[in-house]
């Protein structure tokens, strides 16, 4: 290798810049659900940004659905195993996330807030 291509490759490791069509890291974010509630139950994105909810119950088996798109997933009681879904917001504004699977006495109150904003906007 030459010299350039060494020293490129360097400042490229060092800035942390992507070669052109490098796969872009997705977000993660943890969820866990329990006794009728999601923690966190407000998430906070930015427009394009793709994210991997990592998804796990701390007791029964739960559902995960964001309204208004196809994620719609079963969660498995603990000990089990974490589900992981992509999501990639394809407009600025609020999407509720909610229990999908019919999980005791609370269970229409088990709901979170994803909050998605412009780039650059606080």
């Amino acid at each position: 290798m030459t010299s350039s291509i060494v020293r490129a490759l360097l400042v490229t490791a060092l800035l942390g810049v992507s070669a052109p069509g490098a796969a872009q890291q997705k977000k993660p974010i943890e969820i866990s659900a329990e006794r009728f509630a999601f923690t966190p139950s407000r998430v906070t994105l930015t427009l394009g940004e793709e994210v991997e909810f990592k998804l796990t119950s701390e007791d029964t088996a739960h559902g995960f659905r964001i309204l208004d798109t196809d994620i719609n997933i079963a969660i498995p009681k603990r000990g089990q195993r974490d589900i992981v879904v992509r999501f990639k917001p394809s407009k600025a504004g609020r999407y509720v996330f909610e229990c999908s699977r019919m999980c005791g006495a609370g269970h229409n109150f088990m709901r979170g807030e994803l909050v998605v904003k412009e780039p650059g906007r606080p």
